[in-house]
């Protein structure tokens, strides 16, 4: 990921003194023209970052919830998905931790597996996650597979066992990506992270649709450029499903679209700690997330 200068960062808070608070468009416009080239990566997250925190004040101002202001009746609660990315499923208390995750009224689960040399164990551990789990999986690459790789596993997984695989390429590119669904036995995949504009996200939707678009709210930029990519999801009749690293705007987000935006994904592991500072934490019951009902986004910080 590209590396944000200080000096951009800085001049990103001074860029939208003055701007209306209830002007989002218009905020995003100035970041983005302050990040110029810096637009991508660290950039889209920087600018992403401060249009959260408006839509926060906004909220705050108003006196509503965030989703409140997206969306005339948002629900009241959230679907989750649970992953744990850092579970070994070669591990030997793994098929303990799906079974018990699995059971806990999550939509469904997602599971990291790396690339591995041999195509046929890459395959043998998504038909043991799913076995466990009592339902098709989500699986993780973490980018770490290639194309080859790809459809060499998409041979050999049997129907109904894996939901999507995550990012499987390094870098989202529409030929890569066909490549995967041209074969003969097509990957069902899914991106959203690496994305850099909604230019990019609207040609991959189009070109290469994946099986779920899984984009982060604070990464691709914000609230404001979320809802576009909402949009276009929507055009493209692909499911959203919203990248867990910022959950709590896109707890508002899928409060507002749920016809678009389906189960929010909940990291088992890292939200809990990420969450250790707030005075309401949320935590999924039966599967299902309840959307804050004080103002903003109803991040109250935990002061003892």
């Amino acid at each position: 990921m590209p590396e944000l200068p200080a000096a951009v960062a800085v001049r990103l808070g001074q860029a939208v003194l003055g701007c209306p608070v209830a002007d989002h468009d218009g905020l995003v416009q100035r970041l983005f023209a302050e990040l110029g080239p810096h637009r991508a990566g660290l950039g889209a997250w920087a600018a992403g970052v401060v249009d959260c925190a408006v839509w926060d004040l906004h909220g705050i101002l108003e006196d509503r919830p965030v989703a409140a202001l997206l969306a005339q009746a948002p629900t009241t609660e959230v679907p989750t998905y649970a992953s744990w990315l850092s579970l070994d499923l070669n591990d030997d208390g793994a098929e303990e931790a799906v079974r018990r995750t699995a059971g806990t009224g999550f939509a469904f689960t997602k599971w990291s597996i790396r690339a591995h040399e041999d195509p046929e164990e890459t395959a043998v551990l998504a038909e043991r996650a799913a076995r466990w789990a009592g339902a098709p999986v989500a699986i993780d690459a973490l980018g770490t597979w290639d194309t080859s790789l790809g459809r060499a596993v998409a041979r050999r997984l049997p129907a109904g066992v894996v939901r999507w695989v995550e990012d499987p390429l390094p870098e989202t590119d529409c030929q890569e990506y066909l490549a995967l669904q041209d074969a003969g036995s097509p990957l069902p995949v899914a991106f959203g992270e690496r994305i850099t504009s909604t230019a990019h996200a609207e040609r991959l939707l189009t070109v290469c649709p994946p099986a779920a678009f899984t984009f982060d709210v604070a990464w691709c930029g914000g609230i404001t450029e979320a809802t576009r990519l909402l949009a276009l999801a929507r055009a493209a009749a692909v499911p959203a499903h919203l990248h867990g690293r910022a959950l709590v705007p896109a707890v508002h987000l899928g409060a507002a679209f749920p016809e678009v935006a389906g189960a929010v994904e909940y990291q088992l592991v890292w939200e809990p700690r990420r969450q250790r500072t707030l005075a309401h934490p949320l935590q999924p019951q039966g599967g299902l997330l309840a959307l804050p009902d004080r103002p903003g986004l109803g991040l109250t910080p935990r002061w003892s």
